[in-house]
């Protein structure tokens, strides 16, 4: 007897951890209806949630986090029918980071997502440490147009004094643009505003100011007069944007900060306001 509890123990046991196994997710389909689920594949042109077969080409997104995408994660969409063949689909993981490729496979209990990121490099990704699947960047626009609403699919930033601008205070190092970039995006930065750097200083604009002698060996980007707007991707190194408009280089993949080139921000003053532009 004793021996068939615990067979009947570990039965229920096993059962329940694949139960667990498969991931609960959202199909959000190109007709705009959501359906949710336990999400399998067995191979094919259709992915199948709690059973029910929904053809690949039908699906806008695939989403494990129930809560909607920033507007700035919306930015980061491929250009939809016109993409390349690696830029067809985009993995938004739990963290923020972004992963663009084309996905090659899901595991059969849905615990594993596998995407193309080059012509030779493929990668593994546990489903529960991703937050969305983009399948059509055309329809997940269209069904997260409430996120986007009248934000130019170009500007990706949407907070500060400027429409459309994001704000960066100059009495603090860095601000969170809540973008995350590519190494190779070319980004553009268009700024207005002035800040001052010293008590009674004002009117610097984006270029930064000669007018103090201090050294620059403690600047973010020591080449930079004081004051000057920056950016760094991650914890990278800065570099200089100033009152450039054209696009930049983005040099690695992360999220991407602006700053103030100065190395005391108590006494600083003022904003710059930018819009970002892909």
């Amino acid at each position: 007897m004793l021996r068939r509890i615990l067979l009947a123990g570990v039965l229920i046991a096993c059962t329940a951890g694949l139960a667990v196994a498969q991931p609960n997710a959202t199909f959000v389909l190109t007709n705009g209806q959501r359906i949710s689920g336990t999400l399998t594949y067995s191979g094919g042109n259709d992915f199948k949630l709690s059973g029910r077969s929904v053809p690949q080409s039908e699906i806008a997104v695939i989403a494990f986090d129930t809560a909607d995408p920033s507007a700035a994660e919306l930015s980061q969409l491929g250009p939809g029918r016109n993409a390349s063949e690696l830029e067809r689909h985009m993995i938004v993981m739990r963290d923020g980071s972004v992963i663009h490729g084309k996905l090659y496979n899901i595991s059969a209990d849905g615990r594993t997502i596998t995407i193309n990121t080059t012509p030779t490099d493929r990668r593994d990704i546990p489903s529960d440490s991703i937050a969305r699947i983009y399948m059509n960047s055309g329809a997940a626009r269209r069904a997260y147009r409430n996120v986007l609403g009248n934000t130019s699919q170009t500007a990706v930033a949407t907070s500060g004094a400027t429409p459309g601008a994001i704000t960066v205070n100059a009495n603090q190092p860095w601000t969170d643009t809540g973008i995350n970039v590519k190494r190779g995006d070319r980004i553009a930065f268009q700024t207005t505003g002035t800040i001052g750097v010293a008590q009674g200083n004002s009117g610097v604009g984006a270029d930064g100011t000669n007018q103090f002698n201090a050294p620059r060996t403690r600047f973010p980007v020591p080449q930079m007069p004081v004051g000057g707007l920056i950016f760094r991707v991650g914890t990278g190194a800065p570099s200089s944007i100033g009152s450039n408009s054209q696009p930049i280089l983005m040099p690695a993949n992360g999220r991407l900060f602006l700053g103030v080139n100065d190395d005391e921000f108590g006494d600083n003053s003022g904003a710059f306001y930018v819009t970002i532009v892909r």
